[in-house]
């Protein structure tokens, strides 16, 4: 029994979308390095900030001021929200080593929206694989349609 030229053709796509597939999960797990290969994440740390001076959020771009202890020293820097009341405790997170335009982010913020955390990168490789594997899907269907002989 001789195969017919269509299950090469399925043989092909298959072979293509695994391999689009797994290129995708390479690329979404790479580790983010520069063109010389240093390590371009910045290192963060975890406290416990208190709002002390609320900044309204009618101002574009308006950053609340937190206090937080950071080698045993206190540290004023701002924090990337607004609107929060003064004596409000909030857990943030603040660049490794503190520098002077260090900003503190909300603890929550890599969680449900996307970024680079595990769950972003584990949601972005889900949806290339969901997407690879329904475009698969409907190749499969058409070419497994009969045809009429012509």
């Amino acid at each position: 029994m001789a195969r017919g030229r269509g299950s090469a053709s399925v043989l092909l796509i298959l072979v293509v979308l695994l391999s689009v597939g797994i290129g995708a999960v390479v690329i979404a797990w790479w580790p983010l390095t520069d063109a010389f290969g240093d390590d371009t994440t910045v290192r963060t740390r975890r406290t416990t900030a208190t709002v002390v001076q609320s900044a309204s959020c009618a101002e574009r771009g308006a950053h609340d001021l937190v206090e937080l202890t950071a080698d045993g020293d206190a540290t004023r820097v701002p924090f990337d929200g607004c609107g929060h009341s003064e004596g409000t405790r909030l857990r943030v997170r603040v660049p490794e080593p503190l520098g002077d335009d260090a900003l503190a982010r909300p603890v929550d913020a890599e969680h449900g929206t996307g970024g680079a955390g595990l769950s972003g990168r584990l949601g972005r490789v889900l949806l290339v694989l969901a997407a690879l594997s329904g475009a698969g899907y409907v190749l499969l269907l058409r070419s497994a349609r009969p045809r009429e002989p012509g």
